[in-house]
C-alpha cells in the first residue's frame, strides 16, 4: 500500500501568526519543527496501518520547510519548486492508494486560522464550476484525476466542518480551535501528534467507497484577485478572460492545468508590492 502525504504549516498545531509561516524569520524555525513531527506522526501512521511506501511533498512557501534530517528516513521526500502539481508534484509518478492532507487550512474568504487558498495576498476567492475552492479541495480533486483517494486531512476546527460537509468519508485530527484568523487554541504537539499517529493508521482500514472529489471535468474557473492589478497581471496569459476589475476565468479538462496556472499567477503576483 502506497500513501503519498502533502504537508503545509497553517493548520499545524501551535501555528497561528503570519510570521510562523514566513521562511526566513526566527519564528519560522519553531514552525517547521512543529511541522516536521506531525509529518513523521502521519508517516508513523501509516506505516502502522500497513502502508509500504510513502511519500512526503513539502508544500508550504518555497516547499523547503522539512530538513530532510528530521523527517523518518522510511519516506521519501518532493521540495522544491516551481512544480506542476504543486502541493501534490509526485502523485502522478505511480500509483498511490490514499492522500492525506496534513497541516491544511481553511479557504481564502472563509473562518479559520490564517485562511487562504495557495496565495493569500493575491487570491481573494476562487470558485470552480460554481464551488468555493480550498486548497483541500483542489488538491483532492488532482488526487482523483490520479485514481488516489483523500483518505485524511488535519488542521483547525473551522476545516474540520467544512471536510465533515463535502468530505464525510475523509477522517480528520482537529489540533487547534480558530479563535481568530490570528489566534488559536491547539492542544499541546505531544497530543496532536499521538492524535494523527493513530488517525493515519486507521484510516488505512477503511478507504472511502465514495469519490473524495467535488469536481468533474470540463473545469470552470473564476478567480478574483485582490486588486485590479494582478487581474490586469493574469489576464496576459493566453486564454484567461477578464470578467471585471478583479476578476478572471479560465477554463480546462484538466486539474493539473488549472495548478499550473494558479502556480503562474502566483508567481506573477510576486512582482507586485
Amino acid at each position: 500500500m502506497k500513501i503519498f502525504i502533502s504537508a503545509d504549516i497553517e493548520g499545524i498545531a501551535g501555528v497561528m501568526r503570519p510570521e510562523q509561516c514566513t521562511p526566513g524569520h526566527p519564528e519560522h524555525q519553531l514552525a517547521r519543527g512543529l511541522m516536521e513531527q506531525e509529518v513523521n506522526a502521519a508517516i508513523e501512521g501509516a506505516f502502522a496501518g500497513g502502508a509500504t511506501e510513502v511519500v512526503v511533498a513539502d508544500s508550504h512557501a518555497q516547499m523547503t520547510n522539512l530538513r530532510a534530517e528530521n523527517i523518518d528516513p522510511r519516506a521519501r521526500l518532493v521540495q522544491g519548486k516551481p512544480r506542476c502539481l504543486s502541493m501534490v508534484e509526485g502523485i502522478e509518478q505511480q500509483t498511490f492508494d490514499g492522500l492525506f492532507l496534513v497541516g491544511f487550512h481553511s479557504a481564502a474568504g472563509e473562518s479559520g486560522v490564517l485562511a487562504h487558498t495557495i496565495n493569500g495576498r493575491a487570491f481573494w476567492r476562487i470558485h470552480i464550476n460554481g464551488l468555493v475552492m480550498g486548497e483541500t479541495d483542489i488538491y483532492a480533486a488532482a488526487a482523483a484525476e490520479q485514481g488516489t483517494p483523500l483518505l485524511l486531512v488535519t488542521g483547525d476546527d473551522q476545516l474540520q466542518n467544512w471536510i465533515a460537509e463535502h468530505y464525510p468519508s475523509v477522517d480528520y485530527v482537529c489540533v487547534k480551535r480558530a479563535i481568530s484568523h490570528t489566534c488559536a487554541e491547539s492542544i499541546s504537539p505531544q497530543a496532536a501528534q499521538r492524535a494523527i499517529a493513530t488517525a493515519a493508521s486507521t484510516a488505512l482500514q477503511h478507504p472511502p467507497q465514495v469519490s473524495t472529489t467535488r469536481l468533474t471535468a470540463p473545469y470552470a474557473m473564476q478567480l478574483q484577485a485582490t486588486k485590479p492589478v494582478l487581474a490586469d497581471l493574469f489576464s496576459l496569459i493566453p486564454g484567461v478572460t477578464r470578467l471585471d476589475a478583479v476578476t478572471v476565468a479560465y477554463q480546462a479538462e484538466k486539474m493539473e492545468t488549472l495548478i499550473s496556472l494558479l502556480s503562474a499567477f502566483s508567481y506573477l503576483a510576486s512582482t507586485q508590492s
